[in-house]
């Protein structure tokens, strides 16, 4: 077209004559000039970026508030002004594609200490965010879900705090995300599953409570999966334990319980569970072997509870202590031990009366007694009388020739009956009747020492 329209300019004016001979032919000849010169207004207007668009404005907004707010002192992100040019190189750690589109935004390890702002949100082309090694405080803004093209998510190693956003479910292009070494509390988010391109899950050494969902198990691509250092509980579930490409498994110092799954194995080097007490299987090294006790719980699936249940996470395995039937027996067990032990107190103080009432009647039995024997006895000397108490005192044992203040009578049968059935209720009842002929006899020793006192 271009070489047409040149023999145009040069070739002379064509005559009425040949006009009328080539009638149409010419007309077209001449609208070619008209439309090369809207060709070419369309080819150069085409290769020039669209300013119009307003893309680039927005971008460069959402760049500023994200300055204002990552490093309100302005003390490391001086490069990035209003008046210049994200995609330029002018900005320190921004990096664009061939869309003039802001890609990339790396500053790790650069002490930003602020926050991190909702503005990111509006940068919807970043494919990778690398914010670790700071000192970045505050919660992770909900408006990071709307980054759907992003891949890597780096925000490890700062002071964020709050829970983890569960609307992270809509990134599907997240292949990398890192959390640890934050404050982050609350429950693991089920959401997470959705993340089917996701390779790395770090979350270790935060404030994380709840119980490791099982949900994490169908994720298609996961090779790294660290739970560390949290405040974990419930079992490992079985269904992470099938993960596919799962490689490394870290649940170190958490408060997980019963049985690990055999398939965990296949990790070999790849699993760590040290510092969970609670934890116990077969086949791994400085695991004890479970006990009847320790039967894995079924993960919660539903049911007809109603609003009960309804707040329970879908969790793998919850820190229960035993199943319905063993906790029923433990139950049973309980209130048998109850009853036997109320059956000996019973016993014991029925016999403790028995033999309270027994020598009571014995007591009064020998004071019967010692009335005769005393007048009988009045040609006594008071001398020999003495001399043979004091014999008596010194030759006699405590417990068998007590003697009551009340007319000095001799009781030497009671008290040893009293010990000597206790003896044998001792064998039978073992220790609390042990206490009780201990107390017995200690008071016995008292009321004689007594006596041989006030004499």
């Amino acid at each position: 077209m271009l070489r047409s329209y040149t023999l145009h300019l040069t070739s002379p004016r064509p005559s009425k004559k040949s006009k009328q001979i080539n009638g149409p032919e010419s007309t077209s000849s001449n609208q070619e000039p008209l439309l090369f010169l809207f060709f070419l207004s369309v080819t150069f207007s085409s290769g020039e970026p669209n300013s119009s668009s307003g893309e680039p404005n927005s971008e460069l907004t959402s760049l500023l508030d994200l300055k204002a707010s990552l490093d309100p002192e302005n003390l490391h992100l001086g490069s990035w002004v209003g008046s210049g040019d994200p995609c330029g190189g002018t900005f320190e750690g921004v990096a664009c594609n061939e869309k003039r589109q802001v890609a990339n935004i790396s500053l790790q390890g650069k002490g930003l200490a602020g926050k991190l702002s909702p503005a990111v949100g509006g940068l919807k082309h970043l494919t990778g965010l690398y914010l670790h090694y700071n000192s970045l405080y505050g919660e992770i803004p909900l408006e990071i879900a709307n980054l759907t093209e992003l891949s890597d998510l780096y925000l490890n190693v700062n002071n964020l705090s709050g829970e983890i956003p569960p609307a992270l479910e809509h990134m599907q292009n997240l292949q990398v995300l890192q959390l640890c070494y934050n404050h982050l509390t609350g429950s693991i988010p089920t959401q997470l599953a959705s993340l089917t391109k996701l390779n790395v899950l770090a979350l270790q050494s935060n404030q994380l409570t709840g119980a490791i969902p099982a949900s994490l198990g169908d994720l298609p691509v996961l090779m790294r999966l660290d739970l560390s250092f949290n405040r974990l509980f419930g079992s490992i579930p079985t269904k992470l334990a099938d993960a596919p490409l799962l490689e490394v498994l870290d649940v170190r110092n958490n408060t997980l319980s019963c049985n690990v799954p055999l398939a965990l194995k296949r990790l070999v080097d790849g699993f760590h569970y040290e510092n969970n007490p609670e934890l116990c299987g077969s086949g791994f090294s400085f695991l004890q072997t479970c006990g009847p006790n320790s039967e894995r719980p079924e993960p919660y699936s539903g049911g007809s509870m109603g609003s009960t249940t309804k707040n329970i996470p879908e969790t793998a395995d919850l820190n229960l202590n035993c199943s319905q039937s063993s906790c029923s027996n433990k139950s049973s067990k309980t209130s048998q031990a109850s009853v036997a032990v109320g059956i000996i107190v019973i016993t014991v103080m029925v016999s403790f009366a028995a033999i309270l009432t027994f020598s009571i009647y014995r007591r009064r039995k020998q004071k019967l007694g010692s009335a005769a024997f005393d007048a009988s006895d009045s040609r006594l000397s008071t001398d020999n009388h003495v001399n043979n108490e004091t014999y008596n005192r010194k030759n006699g044992s405590p417990l068998v020739s007590l003697e009551y203040s009340t007319g000095g009578t001799r009781f030497p049968m009671t008290a040893a009956f009293l010990v000597l059935f206790l003896t044998r209720l001792s064998r039978i009842f073992g220790s609390i009747c042990r206490k009780w002929r201990q107390l017995l006899s200690t008071l016995l020793t008292r009321i004689y020492w007594g006596r041989v006192i006030i004499r």
